[in-house]
């Protein structure tokens, strides 16, 4: 069963990257918001944190892109994704009217 939350040692564990690399991470990339517990400093991690987490392990270590490429790489596939997605319901939409209206005859 998967969890909802992971704490940073287990990620850092997880994903054998040093928890101070995932704070540098986090203050240096827009993409990566894990929750913060308020008043405290403990943070959560989402399993999308985690996957974006391996990508930017990925650009940074098999691709050897230094930290203001792999900000651009990650904006630039997050804006390609939003496009795509907004395709994909745009089809869901024309195939739940073609749906109707061939209920209809």
């Amino acid at each position: 069963m998967e969890k909802i939350y992971y704490k940073i040692s287990e990620v850092s564990e997880m994903l054998s990257v040093p928890a101070s690399t995932l704070r540098f991470w986090e203050k240096t990339i827009p993409q990566l918001q894990p929750y913060k517990h308020k008043g405290k400093t403990r943070r959560f991690y989402t399993p999308e944190d985690i996957e974006l987490i391996k990508r930017i392990q990925f650009l940074r270590e098999e691709q050897q892109l230094p930290i203001d490429r792999v900000i651009a790489t990650l904006k630039s596939e997050s804006s390609s994704l939003g496009t795509r997605m907004e395709a994909v319901k745009t089809l869901e939409q024309l195939k739940a009217e073609l749906t109707e209206i061939r209920n209809k005859i």
